[in-house]
């Protein structure tokens, strides 16, 4: 058992406020915390950023820099910035009884000679668990005996358009919201210290905690511990909410016979696990590609979807295509060509990518893409902000076709696992080489950051080369993959 640190940060806190066994673990076995990958990282990056900008809202302030482990220094700064009444204050730093926490923003009012708290979050409303957090947050301190005047929360304006950034944020008062359950913080805190000092990890259960608001870190070892199968209820197509209600009834397993109120497709997806054996309506798949239209035009764009948007008339966290591929069959026997675009520098990709994507597309054939809706909703949004091509790109609407919902209808491969995903159903059906494993970029996520180091000045003209490559070879593989897939399924 691992010696509890003197101070626990509120990051911390906030997983005893989940999870007792989370924040025990966290403390005492920090080992089966899987480490910082690329993608939580970039979520680490982009708070980071929305709070610096969000500085910029408030002139005159003083950042307290001190280094994230350096508890002690940051918290003798602040002192001395509140003892001189700063008005505004960064980062500033408080304890109470072991318990850490700072604030991004810490304004003083001289008519009141009251402080107010002001947080950031990179969220586009004011979340529950925000309550929770600045609560804590104020708790902590009032304790160290600073008056405190308001609580504010800044949270995204999705309504916000670029390049008009002054309208970013938007500020909610929720003094109140913390008031209502000011008292039920120092139980909470007390339940949890308690938990943490046992010499035993708590007793509890997997559950909706495990998800929710985001995924635990150490879900992936506790439902390990429960024996959970890779697939169950608990991850069985469309049971929401209710999957919980199965387990609690000590329903986990997909072939337990009191699994009811099944739809055709999870009725499907078991039937062919309990079998072993795939389902396929090769008639009704047949008849809905002959359906289709040559030529072929297999089509995937990439996106980047930043909190503060950069290009013109966009809103925070709109996903703007900076990349295409297009593999075009004229025929069912005939060579295809590929076509691709890639952005690479920093202004807006779209006046470049527009007239590329139109010239590629042609005005005849259909245009199959997987889960088609995110494409032609990027269509569509491209349509709005360039007029000039709106008649061209919403011709392009009509054309789109998907073989995911024809997927979802005739075909089911247990080697889906569950999943209808291209990255499981391509390998699936075709063989494993069609699988993604092993390449430089090899999800959406892994593109979106790619692309953000691309058109960065920063950013080595070699690693831009290796990135350049690996993003063209990605985007490639997500539509080359579909043409021997659609004759799979039209075979």
């Amino acid at each position: 058992m691992n010696r509890i640190p003197k101070l626990l940060s509120k990051t911390k806190l906030m997983r005893g406020y989940r999870c007792h066994k989370a924040l025990y673990l966290t403390i005492h076995e920090p080992a089966l915390e899987p480490p910082i990958d690329d993608e939580k990282q970039a979520l680490f990056d982009q708070g980071n950023a929305v709070g610096a900008f969000a500085r910029t809202f408030f002139s005159g302030g003083v950042l307290i820099d001190n280094k994230p482990w350096d508890f002690v220094g940051a918290m003798v700064k602040t002192r001395e910035l509140i003892e001189k009444k700063t008005p505004v204050i960064f980062e500033a730093a408080f304890s109470y009884e072991g318990c850490y926490a700072r604030v991004d923003v810490l304004t003083y009012a001289e008519a009141t000679q009251k402080w107010s708290i002001h947080e950031v979050k990179s969220s586009t409303k004011v979340k529950p668990e925000h309550i929770q957090d600045a609560g804590l947050q104020a708790w902590i301190i009032a304790k160290t005996g600073l008056p405190i005047e308001s609580i504010n929360l800044m949270h995204i304006n999705n309504e916000c358009r670029y390049p008009d950034l002054e309208h970013l944020f938007t500020s909610v008062d929720i003094t109140q919201d913390i008031r209502d359950h000011y008292k039920s913080i120092a139980p909470t805190l007390h339940g949890i210290l308690t938990a943490i000092r046992k010499p035993t990890v708590p007793d509890i259960d997997i559950g909706p905690h495990c998800e929710s608001p985001n995924p635990c870190e150490f879900m992936a070892h506790c439902w390990q511990q429960k024996n959970i199968p890779p697939l169950s209820v608990l991850n069985l197509s469309g049971l929401y909410k209710k999957k919980w209600d199965y387990y609690k009834e000590g329903i986990i397993n997909i072939d337990d016979q009191r699994l009811t109120e099944l739809n055709p497709l999870q009725t499907r997806i078991i039937e062919c696990h309990q079998k072993n054996k795939p389902y396929i309506d090769r008639a009704a798949l047949r008849a809905a590609i002959q359906t289709w239209q040559m030529p072929y035009i297999y089509l995937d764009f990439e996106t980047t979807n930043p909190a503060i948007p950069r290009y013109a008339g966009t809103k925070p966290y709109q996903q703007v295509p900076f990349q295409f591929s297009m593999h075009i069959q004229t025929s069912p026997n005939a060579e295809p060509t590929h076509v691709a675009y890639l952005h690479d520098n920093a202004t807006d990709p779209r006046p470049a990518l527009i007239p590329a994507l139109l010239k590629a597309c042609g005005e005849t054939g259909s245009i199959i893409a997987y889960y088609a809706t995110f494409e032609g909703e990027r269509i569509k949004e491209l349509a709005e902000a360039f007029p000039e091509h709106e008649k061209a790109l919403l011709a392009l609407i009509p054309r789109l076709v998907d073989p995911l919902p024809l997927i979802r209808d005739y075909l089911y491969d247990p080697a889906f696992n569950g999943s209808f995903s291209l990255k499981s159903v391509a390998p699936a059906l075709l063989g494993a080489a069609e699988s993604y494993e092993g390449m430089l970029v090899s999800n959406g996520g892994e593109a979106q950051r790619a692309f953000d180091k691309l058109i960065a000045n920063t950013t080595p003209p070699t690693e831009k080369a290796v990135l350049k490559q690996a993003m063209l070879d990605y985007c490639n593989k997500d539509t080359a993959i579909m043409l021997p897939l659609i004759a799979w399924l039209s075979a």
